[in-house]
């Protein structure tokens, strides 16, 4: 959101290259524990929450537009929110897929 959308607070996350690069995802090399993962989360979703606080229905139709990436690119606000959203749910699955095989208890979003 902030590199795309302009939105602020990408200072206040612990990503590298605004977002890019993750640990544990595309850094295989450091990996982070768990303290460190829910404090980026939490810091990452505050930037989300931001946005929903800020943003009106009417502006979810606003289109971004990036020519840099490879073309023309654009996206509308309510496109990149749903897109964030849908990547989350892509990872609790994940998640849950490993803690299933585990035997550990689930992510459950309902409780």
């Amino acid at each position: 959101m902030c590199d795309v959308a302009g939105e602020p607070g990408a200072d206040t996350t612990p990503f590298p290259n605004a977002g890019f690069d993750c640990p544990g995802d595309d850094d295989l090399e450091h990996v982070w524990g768990a303290e460190a993962l829910v404090d980026a989360l939490a810091s990452s979703f505050r930037i989300i929450e931001g946005c929903l606080d800020r943003w009106t229905l009417e502006m979810l139709d606003d289109e971004i537009r990036i020519d840099d990436w490879g073309g023309e690119w654009s996206r509308t606000r309510g496109d990149m929110l749903a897109r964030t959203f849908a990547h989350d749910v892509w990872h609790i699955t994940e998640l849950n897929e490993a803690l299933g095989v585990a035997g550990l208890r689930q992510v459950d979003l309902w409780d």
